[in-house]
């Protein structure tokens, strides 16, 4: 019954969430549009656009359909539903390549993104399930497989109920074919019935899988399918994100170079770190150093301000990397205090800089400008050196250049600064004072990884877990990035290549490349799938709305808590609540304790039905009386079995979970050498309960007496099994003997039950039994320790079959 109603509870949650991904899907669709018709400009609700109309957007605005863009002006969106990619994207009116990756398609809108900053006139070219977003909207309407637990318990309930079946039919043909009595025959049939069906297994399963989600919730993992829990726990490829997920989701400075090279230490938004040039720290005093923080500071709109108990920036991310370089030497405020900006040249596509001039105490009027670095040379005519300035020379451009494309390779997205001072009778045209400036320096800032990631994907591949990174940035960063976490050998295929290779040679060079870069959300979902298809269980990670389809067909789809779209929240399975790749590793852990858990239980309980079905079936084979009545069979299993079962449930990780190799997911429920163990187990238990019936039996004319002992022994049998089953690899005597406290009780409230059947007087009425001397539980006591006996040896075979 619990079995069907977790089923039930499945589809039901399963339809539930993906009506609630659709739904959030279609509020990502703006209401209305501004759209110009006849000339004249009219609001119409966005689901009346049609390809061919002109529509006007301006900072704030959601866009309400694809379009192609006609005339722009300083036009900025926020892309990051559908690339993954958190910076906002600078968008162009010009002709582009045609197979050019969705990322970089600057002449292109896209419905459901954000003007962040600008304006555009756009040309409709798409809508509704034509564009971009109404793709991914197809792309997650896929069926998902069953759980593979839930298939695994079907498959063993069936065996289980054959097995009882066939051998009830044995034994009532049996005992019928030597004249015994119909209803003798009937009730040892029933007997075996009940012995046979381990009644505890759903409840531990599920308490198991509950109690496991618990533990994830609390390190930040949310599951929101229980049965997905055994899936994560044979994850053999985890695919992520970079952005926010690997990386820290906050551009950081990281490397200045003036005339020489300075290394800004500290992650993240934090104002905290040093300047180091050649192992020795800089103090901000230092004129290089001072100049290149104050043109950041200068040419810059952003700022830094407390948010949440850490910092945020308000503003460029780029150019809040600047202000809390500033922040970090101590010199933000007195830069902004003793400046007023006077004139502004805001940065656009076209002109690739931006520069200010500022009034500054004791120094004059300063013009500041940062951007590319080719463009800022131009407009420079002298150089930093240890002694001042001197000429800009061709050779010092060149050099230069060298060293801006050398930080890029490293991931750095690099910006150069310039200045010079003007008096209040200087020409303010921009041509004057965009000439004659000074070269400051480079700085070069990156999304830096998270401290904490590359010890969980040393972690991971110990365990056999590859990690492969799938970004929509460029592959030079997505290359350094890689290289710096350990992830790949160096190889990168972006997404105009995944356009180029047909299913089979992407299944074929899958193993082969662990970074992908410049990718869609058809490309992640064609990742996704290669994988699946050579024998992965893969686990892919997202927070846009580009990544939703891929979770969907991913066998474990991770959401990020923090920064991840309703869409794809309610299109995963699981939602990582700090955005962090070493909780997805922590849960991977915890998935592989909670399966453990899962196949000791299972074990320990099949052992115990085996042995009930081997002891009556033997008993009356050799012509015995029934050895055991089904009141006492059900008590065993419904209520002393019950106990330390709950106990094993609730068993803590041990240290060698994360150095095995992830399991073969397709293995059955018990798996080969586990049913062998269970077996062996099973057997143990068999000898020992019928041995001790056929000596007492011959003892003492008694029967119900002789059923006592059997009753008895069994239950300790079991209550000996219960820890010796806490490892299945571990020797019961190397481990801990208070490491599992609950198991501990489970077996205390075991041995209670038993003792109140056999002491308890209107108990002893029920289930037919007599109070037992003293030489039956020295018997009882001693014979039990056969089982660990036997958990030992298995345990030594178990690992030889491995």
């Amino acid at each position: 019954l619990g079995i069907v109603v977790l089923v039930a509870i499945i589809g039901f949650v399963q339809e539930y969430k993906a009506e609630k991904a659709m739904e959030a899907l279609r509020e990502m669709v703006a209401p209305e549009a501004d759209v110009i018709r006849d000339g004249q400009m009219s609001t119409i609700p966005a689901a009346d656009l049609v390809p061919g109309d002109v529509v006007f957007l301006e900072a704030g605005d959601k866009v309400p359909a694809d379009g192609r863009i006609l005339e722009v002006t300083s036009l900025q969106v926020i892309e990051s539903s559908l690339t993954g990619e958190s910076m906002p994207v600078e968008k162009l009116a010009q002709t582009l390549p045609e197979d050019i990756a969705l990322a970089d398609r600057k002449n292109m809108v896209f419905m459901g993104t954000i003007i962040s900053q600008g304006n555009c006139r756009a040309i409709v070219t798409a809508t509704g399930l034509g564009t971009e977003l109404g793709r991914i909207s197809g792309l997650m309407k896929q069926e998902q497989a069953e759980p593979p637990l839930k298939i695994k318990l079907q498959q063993l309930a069936k065996r289980q109920a054959l097995l009882v079946m066939v051998i009830s039919a044995i034994v009532f043909i049996l005992m019928f074919s030597r004249g015994l009595p119909v209803i003798d025959a009937l009730i040892a049939s029933i007997a075996l019935a009940v012995a046979g069906i381990p009644e505890a297994l759903p409840f531990i399963v599920t308490l198991a899988l509950a109690f496991g989600t618990q533990a994830m919730a609390k390190k930040n993992a949310i599951i929101r399918r229980l049965p997905e829990v055994e899936t994560l726990g044979s994850t053999t490829v985890i695919c992520t994100d970079k952005t926010g997920t690997l990386t820290t989701g906050e551009m950081t400075l990281r490397e200045i170079r003036t005339y020489r090279k300075i290394e800004v230490t500290g992650a993240g938004y934090d104002p905290s770190g040093q300047f180091i040039s050649q192992g020795a720290k800089l103090e901000p005093t230092e004129e290089d150093l001072a100049r290149i923080l104050k043109i950041g500071v200068h040419a810059n709109n952003s700022a830094i301000e407390r948010a949440n108990g850490g910092w945020r920036v308000v503003g460029d991310p780029t150019e809040g990397a600047l202000i809390v370089a500033a922040k970090k030497a101590g010199i933000l405020d007195k830069i902004k205090d003793s400046s007023s900006r006077f004139i502004e040249y805001p940065f656009d596509s076209e002109r690739m800089r931006m520069t200010t001039v500022d009034e500054v105490h004791k120094e004059g009027y300063i013009v500041s400008m940062k951007g590319a670095p080719e463009v800022v040379l131009s407009h420079c005519t002298k150089t930093t050196t240890p002694n001042g300035t001197k000429t800009l020379t061709e050779e010092d451009r060149r050099s230069i250049l060298a060293d801006a494309d050398d930080m890029a390779e490293n991931a750095l997205r690099v910006l150069a600064l310039a200045w010079k001072p003007i008096s209040n009778n200087d020409p303010v045209e921009v041509d004057c004072i965009e000439s004659g400036l000074i070269f400051a320096g480079l700085t070069g800032m990156m999304d830096p990884p998270r401290k904490e990631v590359p010890e969980a994907i040393r972690v991971s591949k110990m365990a056999g877990i590859r990690t492969v990174m799938i970004t929509g940035d460029h592959r030079l960063t997505a290359r350094a990035i890689g290289r710096e976490l350990g992830i790949g050998n160096g190889e990168v295929i972006e997404g105009v290549q995944l356009d180029r290779m047909s299913s089979e040679d992407l299944r074929e060079h899958i193993d082969d490349v662990s970074v992908f870069a410049r990718v869609t959300a058809e490309h992640k979902v064609r990742i996704v799938e290669a994988l699946k298809a050579r024998g992965h269980i893969v686990a892919m990670t997202g927070d846009g709305v580009n990544d939703a389809p891929a979770l969907t067909a991913a066998d474990i789809g991770v959401a990020m808590g923090r920064t991840g779209t309703e869409v794809t929240k309610e299109a995963s399975d699981m939602v990582i609540a700090d955005d962090n790749f070493a909780t997805i590793v922590s849960a991977i852990e915890e998935g592989r304790r909670i399966f453990d858990n899962i196949r000791k239980g299972t074990s320990y309980l099949l052992s115990v039905s085996f042995a009930e079905l081997a002891t009556i079936f033997f008993a009356v084979a050799l012509g015995f009386p029934l050895p055991l009545l089904a009141a006492q069979i059900l008590w065993i299993n419904v209520v002393a079995e019950e106990f330390p079962a709950i106990g094993l449930a609730l068993e803590p990780s041990h240290s060698d979970i994360m150095k095995r190799k992830p399991r073969d997911p397709k293995e059955s429920m018990p798996s080969r050498p586990l049913m062998i163990y269970t077996l062996g187990i099973a057997a143990a238990i068999v000898a020992g309960t019928l041995g001790m019936y056929i000596i007492t039996l011959q003892s003492n004319p008694d029967l119900s007496y002789a059923r006592t002992v059997a009753f008895v022994g069994l239950g300790f049998f079991t209550v000996y099994n219960a820890y010796s089953s806490r490892s299945l690899q571990e020797s019961v005597f190397r481990m801990n003997p208070l490491g599992n406290k609950t198991l501990l009780m489970g077996i205390a409230a075991s041995i209670l039950a038993i003792l109140a059947v056999v002491y308890i007087p209107f108990m002893q009425f029920i289930f037919e039994t007599r109070p037992l001397s003293s030489e039956s539980w020295i018997l009882i006591l001693t014979t039990g320790l056969v089982v660990v006996l036997a958990a030992e040896v298995m345990k030594k075979i178990l690992s030889g079959l491995r």
